[in-house]
């Protein structure tokens, strides 16, 4: 059971401060001007898709730091969310690439995607979503089982009269 609050603490520490790379990056982003790529390379939909890409990575950012607390606090009810966030980082991560080829946009939405995209960066360069869920669904399932125990004998017994 200690094993199992360490992993999902430390599963927690790192989604918090991926989450919080993350927005910084992004944050920092927002406020970039990038009038002249737009311009110089003539991608007109620039803007759209960087802003389109932008809020769908600060979406993920932040719930990645609400379940990063939760697990702090070894709450584990947000696991499948925490789950299902990371197969969505991973499924918009690559399929982002297949839009290149769109014809008009599709150089529009490359350009984006290394500017708006880049703080998923932090969570692939030490693989995190490789190993998380699969910690973080051990430790789950090893905290939930004890609690259960714990509640087993915390029951008292009924008395008929």
């Amino acid at each position: 059971m200690k094993k199992a609050k360490g992993l999902m603490t430390a599963v927690g520490i790192v989604s918090i401060g991926l989450a919080i790379l993350g927005l910084l990056y992004n944050s920092q982003t927002l406020f970039t001007d990038f009038s002249d790529i737009e311009q110089e390379n003539e991608l007109p939909y620039f803007y759209p898709a960087f802003y389109i890409m932008s809020v769908i990575c600060i979406i993920c950012y932040l719930t990645l730091l609400i379940c990063g607390v939760q697990f702090v606090r070894l709450h584990t009810g947000v696991f499948w969310i925490f789950t299902g966030v990371i197969i969505f980082e991973i499924i918009y991560f690559f399929s982002i690439s297949t839009m290149w080829l769109i014809p008009k946009v599709g150089m529009s939405i490359a350009a984006a995607t290394g500017v708006a995209n880049g703080g998923l960066s932090f969570q692939l360069f030490i693989l995190f979503p490789l190993w998380a869920p699969f910690l973080a669904g051990w430790a789950t399932r090893k905290i939930s089982k004890s609690q259960e125990s714990s509640n087993r004998e915390m029951r008292l017994p009924v008395t008929s009269d």
